[in-house]
């Protein structure tokens, strides 16, 4: 296990462009509830922003979208995903971005350098996270907030009826993420991750988002099938679990009164003033 964490697109997934297309899916079906959160806790406000594992450059568009008066620093240590954000963003005429590969541990920023710190769907990955809060802490300017997005397995997708097989591949998907160093079920940990690294202030909320307000077709490009595949190549979820989930899904969004339900975790910190 390396620092980068349990999360490297060409490993993940089978298909690397199939993952990012899900990875855009991901931040489009949380993105109003996400938004409304980030608004409550004064990102609206930021000037200068840095999201820590930027990935594909998804989340940098809507914050350049939505908060015109704020530059924003993407992070990003795979140089795939670096490179895919800058060419993405360009393509969209977009201003005030920059993009860097680097380490989320040692970010080579400056001291007090930002407003707003935000990390989403990184520490999850990260075999010391406590490691990547101190260090944001040192690039956050006194007063600056981090904002964690983080999943927690055990409030991952809910269904209604439920889906059989869907624990198992979920225990599959953990049992890979453990074994890589990483830790899918940090959610319930984030506010104390955030303490730990000398953030006060420190406040929790769920992200959450359900298929009767947005439609199944979101859910249903932000899961995809990459990912389980892999985890049965590898041999985490066997090909009869898989076949149990795969007819269990069919099932359940074929009854009228269907309901899909996934949650995400907001922990935000503040750095004193001193």
């Amino acid at each position: 296990m390396n620092s980068s964490g349990s999360y490297q697109i060409a490993s993940i997934a089978n298909d690397v462009q199939g993952e990012i297309k899900r990875l855009k899916a991901q931040v489009n079906l949380f993105w109003d509830n996400e938004w409304r959160h980030y608004q409550e806790h004064g990102l609206a406000n930021a000037t200068t922003i840095i999201e820590l594992g930027s990935g594909p450059g998804f989340l940098i568009e809507k914050l350049l979208n939505h908060i015109p008066q704020a530059n924003v620093t993407g992070l990003e240590i795979d140089p795939l995903l670096a490179n895919y954000a800058k060419d993405y963003l360009r393509e969209k005429n977009q201003k005030r971005w920059q993009v860097h590969e680097g380490n989320i541990m040692q970010t080579g920023m400056e001291d007090n350098s930002y407003d707003v710190a935000i990390t989403r769907l990184v520490l999850e990955h990260l075999p010391e996270p406590i490691k990547a809060v101190q260090e944001i802490y040192r690039i956050l300017k006194p007063g600056g907030k981090l904002m964690v997005v983080d999943n927690d397995f055990e409030m991952h997708i809910m269904t209604y009826p439920p889906v059989p097989g869907l624990r198992e591949l979920y225990d599959a998907y953990c049992q890979a993420r453990f074994a890589e160093g990483g830790n899918p079920k940090i959610g319930r940990e984030l506010p104390i991750l955030l303490k730990d690294g000398g953030f006060s202030n420190v406040q929790f909320d769920i992200v959450n988002a359900h298929s009767s307000l947005l439609g199944d077709e979101m859910f249903f490009q932000s899961e995809g099938v990459g990912i389980p595949y892999k985890l049965m190549k590898d041999g985490f979820l066997s090909s009869k679990d898989l076949a149990k989930v795969s007819v269990g899904w069919r099932k359940m969004v074929q009854d009228k009164h269907h309901a899909i339900v996934r949650q995400l975790c907001l922990a935000v910190g503040e750095k004193p003033v001193e």
